[in-house]
């Protein structure tokens, strides 16, 4: 058998070497500890909560919505988000009750005026899933004409703002960007425009576009919305550790992307609450506690100064009362 030449052996040497190195490099990120839950001051009670459809939709007793609201005050809730049926492929709201939408918003003034109820309306793209169609064509001007005029119309009810949430939003969508210019020129300046956010990334992915926001789209975003809700979960990340890294990481980048908009959008992180194990989300991965941990440790050194305004979960009724303690410990400090 020939030896290989020595410098051949060397340049092996030298790979295997570096490969090595990059295999701990990946086990440590992956498996070491990470996170921060020391006593921190980015709490200031403005924090979020999503809420499910029936509390617009069906009716409610008086007392029934003063119980929920008395409780979103009592966690250090500011802005609530209830879910409305998705608009259609027309760009309409199907039928939904509008008298328990006065009645929730009458109750919410009185029990807690501070809390600011933004509807949270949109719905799935058009052909993003084969087994979910979807009834939101961005590119159809005549659709996004008809959603932003649904949204004057809850505007003209007396809701504080809108929370839009369309997904998929592929990075650097500019039909998604004019419905919100029209949105903004809609509603007036002095409700709240929030969105939902895709998770962010250092770079766009062509082979999946609508996986991760560049910092450069979240800048463009935050030009025109007030509330900028990273929904930081449904990453794929394998392991507890891997992914509190990249929710501090998301947290930092996307505070630092934001600072640069010329309207200074405020961030919220989007916190999962839900048990759900598939492709996308393992419930013992993508955890209340790591990511809380991880939104600290992103925080720490000022990179949310003037940005940052709290976290949001996902969801209010997938939050159980062992979450609502962590949440409470690890954000809250109690």
């Amino acid at each position: 058998m020939r030896r290989l030449p020595r410098r051949v052996g060397r340049v092996l040497l030298a790979l295997l070497a570096v490969l090595l190195m990059a295999a701990a490099g990946l086990a440590l990120v992956a498996y070491l500890p990470a996170g921060d839950d020391r006593p921190h001051p980015f709490n200031q009670d403005r924090n979020a909560v999503w809420l499910e459809h029936r509390w617009l939709e069906r009716a409610h007793t008086e007392e029934e919505i003063a119980a929920l609201v008395r409780e979103l005050r009592g966690r250090g809730v500011r802005y609530a988000y209830p879910h409305v049926i998705p608009f259609d492929r027309g760009g309409r709201l199907p039928p939904h009750d509008r008298e328990q939408m006065r009645r929730f918003l009458a109750v919410a003034r009185r029990e807690a005026p501070e809390l600011q109820v933004l509807p949270w309306v949109g719905g799935l793209r058009v052909g993003w899933r084969r087994q979910k169609h979807g009834s939101i064509e961005l590119g159809d001007l005549g659709q996004r004409q008809r959603i932003v005029a649904e949204c004057r119309g809850l505007i003209d009810e007396g809701f504080h703002g809108i929370h839009l949430n369309v997904e998929p939003v592929g990075d650097g969508n500019v039909e998604f960007l004019s419905l919100l210019r029209s949105l903004r020129t809609a509603i007036g300046e002095q409700a709240t425009l929030s969105i939902s956010a895709i998770r962010p990334g250092p770079i766009a992915l062509p082979v999946a576009p609508n996986f991760l926001w560049t910092p450069g789209y979240y800048a463009r975003v935050g030009a025109v919305a007030d509330q900028v809700v990273v929904m930081a979960y449904d990453t794929a990340i394998p392991t507890p550790a891997a992914y509190t890294r990249y929710v501090g990481w998301g947290s930092r980048r996307a505070s630092v992307a934001l600072r640069g908009s010329s309207r200074h959008a405020r961030l919220l992180m989007g916190v999962p609450t839900y048990d759900e194990t598939g492709l996308m989300h393992r419930g013992d991965v993508e955890t209340p506690a790591g990511s809380l941990r991880g939104i600290v440790q992103g925080l720490r050194g000022g990179a949310g100064d003037g940005t940052f305004e709290g976290v949001a979960l996902y969801a209010h009724w997938t939050t159980d009362e062992k979450e609502w303690a962590t949440y409470d410990r690890l954000w809250r400090g109690r």
